[in-house]
């Protein structure tokens, strides 16, 4: 049930207002920053990094741990981060991790070496990673349930757009200034972020929330060998998969035998686990930031190196998701204030297949590569409806006290699921078929089955409003 002022009830004596509409909208924005930065960063350097191995003389495999490294710190700290949210107020800790993220990238853009550079983007993920669980929570302290499918509607869209954009603003800044400003260019977004969101996000005294340290430490070491696993397998020998495999898993299996002893204190409460919202909203919440994720590089270099178009015809082709997204994200996040999460939920994660499919059947019917375009509009269309209900979904049933912990679970879920996916597409292409298409034909057709899993998710959530 929701509580009756949002982010908890007022102090005694204290007669609550309403926070006004514009200082909600521009807390919205400072979080929207916050979370299109970390985002934009996942896939902005891909395409400087030509000119970093160039300008820094590095190897590939430094050049890769450039990407690779920021995943990785951004994705194993997340459990910790919402908990410590819960701890110690979600304002601040989002905040604190915003300014870090600005100092770390500006002197990623500085860095006068490969390992220096290295070194300094996992410093940035690790900010990333005190950012992401918040916004969860600070929306629903933001905003009432009769507005809080439109806000995380903006949200989702802003998921998209930073994945998709990230590659085409990379090329543009590259190839008009240098590298270096791929970083740069975060400084001055949350530079205005943080002003704005020391004004206009609401805080509080934070909650009398236990931090389990054996349970912190079970939960990075085994996600950390796992992640690691996931992102380094093709420098590895299978003797290399395994033995970081192995003890990844004993180490997570450790951590949920804990969990389960723990109760209330643990980070991640047996409680937000027993809710079939959360549970289901997790499934599909997987399922959709793996297919998003996963087949935007596969889309890319269909269009480039099997169809022959360009850096910028390609991104033209693509275009159609960010611009449809952010086209039907308010009227998606009105539908949810409505009609509750579970129709919307299911009509986005019915048109995420819908796209994969239709992207596919370009690439096996060979048809002419912008007909791709309508299949990135209908993935616009189900980034603008999919992503909002499923965050409402997962956090509708959570106590406030637990609201960092269910934030940080669902984003460890989303991400990993997503790093998953694009370790999957990128053993796919390691195949070498007579057809250079055919890599492509199954990437997208795998893509649709998750797609069509997160439906059967999306059914099973309740049929509340």
């Amino acid at each position: 049930m929701e509580p009756a002022f949002p982010g908890g009830a007022p102090a005694p004596g204290r007669v609550p207002r309403a926070r006004p509409v514009t200082g909600r909208w521009a807390g919205l924005a400072a979080l929207l920053a916050g979370f299109f930065v970390i985002l934009l960063d996942t896939t902005i350097v891909a395409v400087a990094s030509p000119r970093i191995q160039q300008d820094l003389r590095a190897g590939v495999a430094g050049v890769f741990w450039v990407t690779a490294g920021y995943l990785l710190a951004f994705s194993v700290p997340l459990l910790v981060a919402g908990r410590l949210g819960d701890r110690y107020d979600p304002k601040r800790v989002f905040l604190a991790g915003m300014a870090g993220f600005a100092v770390a990238s500006a002197l990623c853009g500085v860095a006068p070496s490969i390992g220096w550079l290295v070194l300094l983007r996992v410093v940035q993920g690790l900010a990333a990673a005190a950012m992401a669980p918040q916004p969860l929570t600070l929306i629903r302290r933001l905003f009432d349930a009769g507005e809080r499918g439109r806000a995380l509607g903006l949200w989702g869209t802003v998921a998209s757009a930073g994945a998709l954009l990230g590659p085409l603003l990379g090329g543009v800044l590259t190839a008009a200034l240098d590298w270096r400003w791929v970083f740069l260019v975060n400084v001055p977004l949350c530079g205005a972020a943080l002003l704005l969101g020391l004004r206009w996000i609401p805080g509080s005294p934070g909650h009398a929330a236990g931090l389990d340290l054996p349970g912190a430490l079970l939960s990075t070491a085994g996600l950390g060998l796992l992640v690691w696993a996931l992102l380094a397998w093709r420098d590895l020998p299978a003797a290399g998969i395994a033995a970081a495999g192995g003890p990844a898993a004993v180490l997570l299996a450790a951590f949920v035998a804990r969990e389960r002893r723990l109760g209330p204190v643990a980070l991640t409460p047996p409680a937000v686990l027993r809710s079939p919202g959360f549970r289901a909203a997790s499934v599909a919440v997987a399922a959709l930031g793996t297919v998003v994720i996963a087949s935007a590089l596969p889309a890319m270099l269909y269009l480039q190196e099997v169809r022959g178009l360009g850096p910028l015809e390609a991104a033209l082709v693509m275009a159609p998701d960010a611009v449809i997204a952010a086209l039907l994200s308010p009227a998606g996040g009105r539908w949810v204030d409505r009609a509750g999460p579970r129709r919307p939920a299911i009509v986005g994660l019915a048109l995420l297949t819908a796209s994969m499919l239709l992207i596919g059947l370009v690439v096996v019917l060979d048809v002419h590569p912008w007909w791709s375009a309508c299949g990135a509009a209908v993935l616009g269309a189900a980034n603008a409806v999919a992503w909002s209900p499923l965050s409402v979904a997962a956090m509708a049933a959570v106590d406030p006290s637990a609201a960092g912990a269910a934030s940080g679970m669902f984003s460890t879920i989303r991400q990993v699921a997503a790093v998953t996916g694009v370790a999957v597409t990128g053993a796919v292409f390691t195949v070498r078929p007579a057809a250079p298409a055919a890599p492509f034909a199954v990437v997208f057709a795998l893509m649709a089955l998750i797609a069509a899993a997160g439906v059967a998710a999306a059914v099973r959530l309740p049929r509340t409003r």
